[in-house]
């Protein structure tokens, strides 16, 4: 046997048993579509929550200066999130949490529209 053949020999072998590095997963992601309000486009929401306790909010639309991005602070309060929002204008958002859903209990209706959010885990 060449050495060549016997380095990759050893080569396939030890790649073949070493294990695999393991999946980190140190977020949570929530999503939903907005129904348009007064005749606007439909908007995107999407919620993360990390495992540090940070959270970020992302409303999206097809349209110019629709769009709105803050960050801030989760905790679990019974069987709801609890989000600080630290933007400007600071902001707070409940929802309760039903299997893989989070319903909203407290939003700002002037940016989110008066029909309750309804987002679905995705991640």
């Amino acid at each position: 046997m060449k050495i060549p053949s016997l380095l990759s020999a050893v080569l396939i072998a030890a790649a073949c048993t070493s294990d695999l590095p393991p999946v980190a997963r140190d977020y949570t992601v929530y999503a939903g579509t907005l129904p348009s309000e007064s005749g606007g486009r439909e908007r995107t929401a999407r919620v993360t929550l990390r495992d540090d306790g940070g959270a970020a909010v992302q409303l999206s639309a097809w349209g110019p200066g629709d769009d709105f991005y803050a960050e801030g602070k989760w905790q679990q309060a019974d069987d709801g999130i609890v989000i600080e929002l630290v933007s400007a204008p600071p902001g707070r958002l409940v929802f309760r949490r039903s299997g893989e859903l989070l319903l909203g209990r407290e939003w700002d209706r002037a940016l989110w529209g008066e029909k309750e959010p309804v987002l679905h885990l995705v991640r």
